[in-house]
């Protein structure tokens, strides 16, 4: 039964990995060119993207994947001795003593492969009800409250570009609907209860820690369990903003980030210089899934048999705790306040030098090829479940062939972004292909090699299948990196209107205001 639950954590997981690029990709989609071949895509995309729902399902969707990660811990952790394989002890303690195994599994099967297929199917990617399922899962939870001392920090962050005379902020927050007492004072609740539940997670985790409770292991003291803990809430926080700020920085003028901070410039040009971002990204996954499984390893409280419960808790509530699921909610919590944070200073964010070791790390992880298998996997999938590029349904061609009547000149300087302002970083970016001059984001049909399928990226050719997975994983990942309605603006800006502008179609639904009012991330 616990292989079964397993499973169906994996495929849970690989939706949901790949399912919030779909939201954000078809965003700029008109939806009448999907409804009739994708109804259920149609049904998603209807719900998600009214009023503020999509940065409402980002943040609700960030806590399910913690706790399905969390979940996988406790179901694949191995017990003591076991060697199911009869494999030599130490192979034994490095695969199931230290949760690799689990750790390149989830990896390997539920999040690499599924990312790069929904790069270049969106459609077909999110055709299902396990898609529905989560998107009304995750706007429960975004509504519940549990998250929302998040906005507290955004709440604060706004005020400084206030005070500041940020333009874009004070406009952005001048066009949000004026909230009614009742909901204001129900926004403000939730930010209480969320602080309260926030703040027993801590004292909960902490305590376990001092009294040498938690998964860390022996011969740890508690000042350095403690210590460690919160080091990695801390790394997995930083890479999950690194994503933001990178992307956000990407069209910044060299000379311009140089002045601001040559430490943030020096961070910025290291991911962008060859093939760095790719490799960046891919080593950034690999590495936050394996804190993720740790922190969850250390959350997890182990009671021996007649001792006393955590701040002397029932019986009932003590066998939650030892789940280990509060630590979901900080991990949550933390790494969606540092991406709040790269989102709105990026240049501040980049200027750690913290970061250039991680960025050094992430590139390091990523050559050893422990991953390689995810690519083969992709294929696997692809041609198991019969995904379709987006292009063979939505029938557009790109928005640049509207323009090929136009004198050669005036396309190359089209195709030149930021003449006025001097070359950006991107240009560091060698492997840009795509025809949209002012992104790295490559369209399905340029990662696809012909028009017909995505049997195009076989086994034909291995170098350049791997090559268009690492595209796809970037457009992916591109997607992903949206945490605010600012990052989604400024994201549908840069790719263009790839299949065509959605010039308000049912517009009534997306500027609807919901039921309890609209109180996501700016």
């Amino acid at each position: 039964m616990a292989c079964i639950a397993f499973i169906l954590l994996i495929v849970w997981l690989a939706v949901m990995q790949g399912g919030q690029g779909c939201l954000v990709g078809l965003a700029g989609v008109p939806k009448s060119k999907y409804k009739r071949t994708h109804p259920l895509t149609w049904k998603i995309c209807r719900i998600v993207h009214r009023g503020g729902h999509l940065e409402r399902f980002i943040v609700g969707r960030q806590f399910l994947v913690v706790v399905v990660i969390f979940l996988m811990n406790m179901m694949g952790e191995a017990k003591t001795g076991a060697n199911p394989l009869n494999l030599p002890k130490w192979i034994n303690d490095i695969f199931l003593g230290n949760s690799l195994a689990i750790i390149i599994t989830t990896i390997d099967v539920g999040q690499l492969p599924a990312q790069v297929n929904a790069a270049v199917a969106m459609l077909d990617f999110i055709q299902n009800y396990i898609m529905l399922a989560t998107v009304y899962v995750s706007l429960a939870i975004e509504l519940s409250g549990l998250l929302h001392c998040v906005y507290l920090v955004q709440f604060l962050f706004n005020r400084l570009a206030f005070a500041s005379g940020s333009t874009e902020d004070v406009d952005t927050a001048n066009k949000q609907p004026q909230q009614t007492t009742l909901q204001m004072a129900a926004f403000w609740a939730r930010v209480l209860l969320s602080l309260i539940i926030l703040g027993f997670a801590f004292a909960v985790t902490i305590q376990a820690l001092l009294l040498g409770k938690s998964g860390m292991g022996d011969g740890v003291s508690p000042l350095l369990s403690i210590v460690m803990f919160f080091i990695m809430l801390t790394i997995v926080g930083l890479m999950e903003g690194m994503q933001i700020a990178a992307f956000a920085l990407m069209n910044t003028p060299e000379e311009e980030l140089l002045t601001k901070s040559p430490m943030a410039h020096r961070n910025a040009k290291l991911i962008l210089e060859g093939k760095n971002l790719q490799s960046f990204l891919v080593g950034r996954q690999i590495f936050v899934a394996s804190l993720m499984f740790i922190v969850a390893r250390i959350a997890t409280i182990e009671l021996q048999e007649g001792d006393e419960n955590i701040f002397g808790v029932s019986n009932g509530l003590q066998s939650f705790l030892d789940t280990g699921l509060l630590g979901a909610i900080m991990l949550t919590v933390g790494s969606l306040i540092f991406r709040v944070l790269a989102s709105s200073y990026p240049v501040m964010f980049m200027s750690n030098p913290v970061l250039f070791v991680i960025i050094k790390a992430c590139l390091l992880l990523e050559t050893t090829g422990v991953c390689s298998a995810s690519w083969l996997i992709a294929i696997a999938m692809r041609s198991l479940f019969r995904l379709k590029a987006d292009h063979m349904y939505l029938d557009a061609d790109f928005v640049e062939s509207a323009d090929e009547d136009k004198p050669k000149e005036e396309e190359e300087a089209i195709g030149k972004p930021q003449m006025k302002r001097g070359p950006s970083l991107r240009s560091r970016f060698s492997k840009q292909k795509s025809s949209r001059a002012g992104s790295v984001v490559l369209s399905s049909r340029e990662l696809c090699t012909n028009d017909k399928d995505l049997d195009s990226l076989g086994l034909d050719d291995l170098d350049d299948t791997v090559e268009r997975h690492h595209s796809s994983f970037l457009r992916n990942s591109r997607f992903s990196a949206v945490i605010s309605t600012r990052d989604i603006a400024v994201l549908m800006d840069e790719i263009g209107p790839e299949y065509g502008k959605a010039d308000g179609e049912e517009e009534d639904s997306l500027d609807e205001e919901n039921a309890y009012g609209n109180y996501q991330i700016m």
